[in-house]
């Protein structure tokens, strides 16, 4: 009988997972890129080998309901995915060892060449602190007296401009609060003024009302 192509492939992918496990460490060492291909190829094989598993299986179980000895027929059914499931977990395993291998591979090589010019880097960093503290001292040693003094003359304007804004501060805060007690005041003489329209418009309102009580009792009286 002749397998399936994913057969063939997942059978000829474990006959290279069986020599790799076999041979070891007597092996030659093999091409990263090639691994990395290999690894990628597995995992493919391994998904093709799930989906095929999973779509047999789903084609057998409908089938096996229409045969006599259901049960029977699900359990061959379930045997031949678990097989076929178990073939592809082994290329994923042998994928990830792989890949894994791979990672550990490129994290030694970075390590390596990190170990490998640190101290170099150690050197020239510390020539680069030397030089750098050297320069430093050079140009403390060739500041002239005409440089200090144009320092000190920058850091007294510097001081008068602080001073002076300061004093425009305090002065501009002083006629704030000139207008705002301008204006408060204007507010309460604005309100002495209400009350006393108020006050007035009583007044006129209580003498005009005795006037006409008065002007009323008059009339009364008069024969």
């Amino acid at each position: 009988m002749r397998l399936p192509r994913f057969a063939r492939l997942s059978a000829l992918s474990l006959a290279f997972l069986f020599n790799g496990l076999v041979l070891g460490a007597d092996a030659p060492e093999a091409d990263p890129a090639a691994e990395m291909a290999r690894a990628a190829t597995m995992r493919d094989e391994a998904s093709a080998l799930r989906s095929t598993a999973e779509a047999r299986f789903s084609d057998e179980e409908i089938g096996c309901y229409a045969r006599f000895l259901v049960n029977r027929c699900l359990d061959k059914a379930r045997e031949r995915r678990v097989v076929e499931i178990r073939k592809a977990r082994q290329l994923d395993l042998e994928a990830g060892r792989i890949e894994l291998a791979d990672k550990n591979r490129r994290f030694a090589e970075r390590q390596a060449e990190q170990a490998e010019v640190a101290p170099q880097k150690a050197i020239e960093r510390s020539e680069q602190e030397a030089r750098n503290r050297a320069d430093s001292e050079t140009r403390l040693r060739n500041l002239s007296e005409k440089d200090a003094d144009r320092v000190k003359r920058e850091q007294d304007a510097k001081s008068r401009g602080l001073i002076e804004a300061e004093e425009r501060h305090r002065h501009e805060a002083a006629e704030a609060q000139r207008r705002a007690d301008e204006a408060s005041a204007a507010a309460q003489r604005a309100e002495q003024a209400r009350s006393d329209r108020e006050d007035y418009e009583e007044r006129a309102r209580k003498a005009a009302e005795k006037k006409v009580e008065k002007d009323r009792k008059a009339a009364v009286i008069k024969p």
